[in-house]
């Protein structure tokens, strides 16, 4: 697992991505850049077929075609993933993104380290270097994010109302702890994914995480004397939050 540090200093878990998502994201990325090689060449030949250019006019500006070509397929994986936040448009379908390896936005020193790697792994050995150090390293890193400090990671899919602020709150419900309403949404998402992460720790570090985040809670909101278990205390500011904001 990927271990991520939220800003209330709560430790979360992903899963990397496995080497056929990543596989299945290659080829779909393959699949799309053949599409704008295919286009960009249909463009060029239509081009020079209503212009009725000489032979030696399109020989001259034949390197207009190659810049057109030949940069922005070389640059495809470094330029999506910058500006999506770690997606190229094969991740992106597949559910899988590059992060750093403490969960957070990967910088672009560490970007450039992976996508000038991905020469020597991918391209040069035709993606066996690759495979065999995703399978080996089990973090999903190959050797260009063991160095770039990167890995990939899979988003979370089937989103359901148990993983959203969303709790169920009848209608006399009264708020125990009404200073709830001072915290944000961000707040009660963390409170939620720590109760929901007991599956993915052992019970003690999970206990610990638990009574951290009790604590935290409790100070921000004020309050100290009640009778409640740890979950039975965060549970309650879930419901109290959204019954106060009608959720």
């Amino acid at each position: 697992m990927v271990g991520i540090e939220t800003s209330q200093h709560v430790k979360l878990s992903y899963e990397p991505a496995g080497v056929g998502e990543r596989v299945l994201a290659f080829f779909l990325d393959i699949f799309f850049i053949g599409v704008y090689y295919l286009v960009v060449i249909w463009i060029w030949g239509y081009m020079n077929d209503i212009g009725a250019n000489p032979e030696s006019a399109i020989q001259e500006n034949i390197w207009v075609l190659y810049i057109v070509l030949v940069i922005p397929v070389m640059l495809y994986h470094l330029i999506s993933e910058v500006i999506s936040n770690g997606y190229s448009i094969g991740k992106k379908i597949v559910g899988i993104r590059v992060v750093k390896v403490d969960g957070t936005r990967a910088t672009l020193s560490g970007y450039l380290v992976r996508w000038m790697f991905r020469l020597i792994e991918i391209s040069m050995t035709s993606g066996v270097v690759a495979f065999v150090t995703v399978i080996m390293n089990g973090k999903g890193q190959r050797i260009g994010d063991i160095v770039g400090k990167t890995c990939v990671i899979k988003e979370r899919k089937n989103v359901k109302l148990d993983n959203t602020l969303f709790a169920e709150v009848a209608d006399a419900y009264e708020p125990i702890f009404p200073q709830v309403a001072e915290l944000t949404d961000k707040d009660i998402r963390i409170i939620k994914e720590v109760l929901d992460s007991r599956s993915h720790y052992d019970y003690d570090n999970w206990f610990l995480m638990l009574q951290k985040t009790r604590k935290k809670i409790e100070d921000r909101l004020g309050v100290q004397d009640h009778d409640l278990r740890g979950d039975e205390f965060l549970n309650t500011v879930i419901k109290d939050y959204n019954a106060i904001h009608g959720k």
